[in-house]
């Protein structure tokens, strides 16, 4: 039987943590390969062959870089920056070759459309698929910003990519995740600024957080609306008064779609978030494919992690 290879980092990951425990559970062969492990290679036979592969699953590439130490003689911020540039680029080519050298069919997710996921270009194949989407703009300019507040009162900023958690010396954190923006925010709003996407608010009766597996949807009704600091983005988690989160069975016809648009894509797996408006429309709102599901398995007891390995299990066994 070939094995099942599992590409991740060696933190953080108790999705996958699980995943090789079902994995070890079962009896499946597999390895777990993860990019911390590209710092201790001695030499390129040391990674998995294509030959020795089943299926193999993309779930991520690196938490952080370990500790090493390279200095320059002369300490300086730019060139400092440019040899970050530099070390990400090299471990980047270094951990594209193994997914070049796996072949493409193999693969659960296509890697290559993974890396490059746009969310515009999403957001657009969804709504070619039959789905709703927010009204959804690219700005630039304050008038810009003044002539979308002026259709749609409230509009939610959001990263074009995904968001980042930066930290300063204090250790003070801060998140970059949406924000509402109305008539009364437009007098922080520079004259010019950096390309950024603006969406039209949609009402929420609920948020829905889907895993999709090969053909099947795991859903999760999230409450955010019944506390001010989730009502914007559930990922702003109140840990003292947590979301009720509970199982949640999607229309055929939203089902139907979104297979749709995961298959137009080359996924198998993957997040979707939704929104479910108070008139009872479904809106679709982005993919992750490497997007988090024990926030989806463990609440609502779908045991992601078991199907996945019993999936799994079962693509090896025929490909054997």
């Amino acid at each position: 039987m070939s094995k099942v290879l599992v590409l991740s980092q060696a933190t953080l990951e108790i999705s996958t943590d699980y995943l090789c425990k079902w994995m070890r559970y079962f009896k499946m062969p597999y390895v777990r390969l993860n990019g911390e492990d590209l710092f201790e290679l001695e030499s390129l036979s040391e990674l998995p062959q294509n030959e020795e592969v089943g299926i193999a699953w993309y779930r991520r590439r690196i938490h952080a870089f370990p500790g090493l130490q390279y200095e320059l003689k002369e300490a300086h911020f730019e060139n400092k920056r440019t040899l970050g540039d530099f070390f990400n680029a090299e471990f980047r080519t270094l951990f594209n070759y193994i997914l070049e050298k796996i072949a493409p069919q193999k693969w659960v997710n296509d890697p290559a459309m993974s890396m490059r996921l746009n969310k515009l270009f999403v957001l657009q194949l969804a709504e070619d698929k039959g789905l709703a989407i927010p009204k959804t703009e690219v700005l630039t300019t304050k008038k810009a910003v003044a002539d979308f507040i002026s259709q749609y009162p409230q509009a939610i900023i959001k990263p074009l990519s995904e968001v980042i958690f930066l930290e300063d010396s204090k250790d003070m954190h801060y998140n970059m995740l949406s924000k509402l923006l109305d008539a009364k925010g437009l007098k922080y709003v520079p004259e010019r600024f950096f390309p950024s996407l603006i969406q039209e608010a949609v009402a929420k009766k609920m948020e829905i957080r889907v895993f999709y597996l090969y053909g099947k949807f795991y859903a999760m009704a999230i409450y955010s609306q019944n506390n001010k600091n989730t009502k914007n983005d559930f990922r702003n988690y109140d840990h003292k008064r947590p979301n009720r989160t509970v199982p949640y069975q999607l229309p055929i016809t939203i089902s139907t779609k979104l297979e749709a648009l995961m298959q137009a894509l080359g996924f198998n797996t993957g997040s979707i978030d939704l929104i479910l408006t108070p008139q009872g429309e479904y809106v679709f709102l982005e993919i992750n494919p490497e997007g988090q599901f024990g926030m989806v398995s463990h609440p609502c007891n779908y045991y992601l992690e078991r199907e996945m390995a019993l999936t799994f299990k079962h693509k090896i066994s025929n490909e054997a």
